[in-house]
């Protein structure tokens, strides 16, 4: 397969219009050109519309089965979502928190414009995003302020893939909490048929096990146990997929978890279970970890009355 032909499979797979992605550094007339084999395109250009379908140099070469560039910041190929993060400290200072939502204002004004001037799907998913970074940190300042987010958009993107690509993985965790359950699931099953089969795998892997937790104690905090045990089955399909300690780690306590509230007779049984995760962390000196599981077992157990949700926002 040549470059216009992979270009176009990217784009088709993500149903991505032309006009959606055809601007003064490539025009329609030029992309339709080199999709059809008729001229060839600058690395600067070929570089551009990797850009503009989110798709990372690795994801592309890997993909066409030739060797991947050494470097690869990619940051720039995942649009604004790198600028759509919280972190701990923030969230716990509500100086910063004032000023980041100063920033997160700005971010959705900004992508609003661009939507205005030059609608396309991508760009009205990229404002809605920003709406929502909006509102997350306003529900730490003032929840009452929160006002509904239409994610509709995200949804439908994602609903109509043929073609995951890292950008769309991360779209997906940031809006996950915005959809329902039986949507939830079905992204994340038509996900677990899209991942690659080549060493870009590692890059997904701690990804993908924050959405299948994060989605876990969405839906045991919902008391949903039924999506709850199907979550489990494909995080069991995850850890064998990865075969990675920290997977196998998380498997039994959410093992534990569900066999907690699931059989009232034997809750030792389960509690057993999330205080062995709990202790193989502490035994493999990953005390940071051991003590947010600790923490959450506290909360599934009663000692702490901290209500519990699945945070699987795309935070750093």
């Amino acid at each position: 397969m040549d470059t216009g032909q992979s270009l176009k499979a990217f784009r088709t797979a993500k149903h991505i219009k032309m006009t959606d992605i055809a601007d003064n550094v490539v025009s329609q007339s030029l992309l339709s050109r080199v999709e059809r084999g008729e001229t060839d395109i600058s690395l600067n250009r070929f570089n551009h519309l990797l850009q503009q379908l989110h798709v990372t140099p690795t994801e592309y070469f890997a993909a066409v089965n030739s060797a991947a560039p050494a470097a690869d910041p990619e940051d720039c190929y995942l649009g604004y979502f790198p600028q759509f993060l919280l972190d701990t400290e923030t969230v716990q200072n509500k100086t910063r928190l004032t000023a980041r939502l100063t920033v997160a204002q700005s971010l959705a004004a900004q992508t609003k414009a661009e939507y205005t001037s030059h609608p396309s799907q991508w760009r009205l998913i990229t404002w809605r995003a920003a709406e929502l970074f909006v509102n997350r940190i306003t529900a730490h300042l003032d929840p009452t302020q929160v006002v509904p987010v239409d994610s509709t958009p995200a949804q439908s993107y994602l609903l109509n893939l043929e073609h995951w690509s890292l950008m769309d993985v991360i779209l997906f965790s940031y809006f996950a909490d915005q959809f329902t359950p039986t949507i939830k699931l079905r992204l994340l099953q038509s996900l677990l048929h899209h991942i690659p089969h080549t060493g870009l795998v590692q890059s997904w892997a701690p990804l993908l096990t924050d959405i299948v937790f994060g989605l876990f104690q969405q839906f045991m905090a919902g008391r949903q146990l039924d999506y709850a045990q199907t979550t489990l089955t494909i995080m069991d399909h995850l850890e064998n997929r990865f075969n990675q300690t920290d997977d196998a780690i998380l498997l039994l306590f959410m093992q534990g978890w569900l066999a907690y509230v699931q059989d009232k007779i034997n809750q030792a049984a389960g509690k057993q279970q999330m205080d062995d995760a709990i202790s193989i962390l502490s035994i493999l000196k990953y005390p940071q970890a051991a003590k947010k599981y600790r923490q959450l077992a506290n909360r599934i157990t009663g000692i702490d009355s901290t209500p519990i949700v699945g945070d699987i926002t795309f935070n750093r």
